[in-house]
């Protein structure tokens, strides 16, 4: 797999990381920055988003067909601003890592929810001797440090997040906003074989696949959050607020263009996902 590294890093406004081959030396330097850097620019530049998927699923086709790997992941963030959801936007995660350099694998995590197995995933990255969480898919726009003694933080824009050492060698990862706390998952350390995550990414797209009924955009923008649902409705997020943000009824019906404006995501992608089609069987 050859990734056109250098037009992802340009979206990405990350074009100072472009050195060609990967500088071994300067990530054993400076690998933490240079990751936090690309986990900040990622969620100002590829959000976490649904619409992408539920577009895909408009069309004939099988689980097969919908899944999309790095290639057709990042071609699609270039050409119409779309990022995807856990599993497909840290699968593209760990392959520009790689491309850089780093090392990493990707690893299942438990969520509240045991209607559904491994429903989330989510990066180790090893970094001079560390291990490091990194997770594009929740998403947490820095690293957070996994320690198997001790628990660590990191303070990312709205939230604080926390991973704590359990006794069954796993971490539980929790989030804060001022006086507001909750669970996020569960990491398991174990790396996933290729072939079982890619399983498990085209089983995402079948009967039980997530994320098919709604409409959900995320992304961070300087030290705020921009989210929308379709139950929800617009919201913003900044550390220990979140306020509702009105849509008049004047712009309702071009509320694609007002979701585009504030997602940079193609604004014909998000008409065709906010006007589709129920899929069978309710999902």
């Amino acid at each position: 797999m050859r990734l056109p590294v250098a037009a992802i890093l340009a979206h990405l406004e990350l074009t100072a990381l472009d050195r060609g081959e990967p500088d071994r030396t300067l990530l054993d330097r400076a690998g933490r920055e240079l990751l936090d850097r690309v986990l900040l620019a990622w969620s100002a530049r590829i959000p976490w988003e649904s619409a992408s998927r539920i577009v895909r699923h408009q069309s004939p086709g099988a689980p097969e067909d919908y899944a999309r790997g790095p290639e057709r992941f990042f071609a699609d963030a270039l050409r119409f601003g779309s990022g995807g959801t856990c599993f497909e936007s840290n699968g593209a995660l760990l392959a520009l890592l790689e491309a850089l350099g780093f090392t990493a694998r990707i690893v299942f995590c438990d969520m509240d929810d045991d209607d559904v197995t491994d429903p989330h995933c989510a990066l180790i990255v090893a970094l001079d001797g560390e291990s490091w969480l990194a997770d594009v898919g929740y998403p947490i726009p820095a690293a957070l440090r996994l320690d198997p003694t001790a628990p660590t933080s990191v303070e990312t824009p709205v939230y604080r997040y926390t991973a704590e050492p359990l006794e069954s060698g796993e971490w539980e990862v929790r989030r804060t906003s001022g006086s507001w706390g909750g669970f996020c998952f569960r990491v398991r350390p174990a790396a996933i074989d290729p072939a079982a995550f890619q399983a498990r990414l085209v089983r995402d797209h079948g009967p039980d696949g997530l994320f098919l009924e709604e409409v959900i955009l995320h992304r961070v923008d300087g030290d705020q959050v921009w989210y929308f649902s379709e139950h929800r409705g617009l919201v913003r997020r900044t550390a220990g607020r979140e306020d509702p943000l009105h849509i008049t009824d004047l712009a309702r019906p071009h509320l694609d263009a007002v979701l585009s404006r504030f997602f940079r995501v193609d604004r014909a992608l998000i008409r065709a996902a906010l006007t589709r089609t129920p899929l069978d069987g309710g999902r």
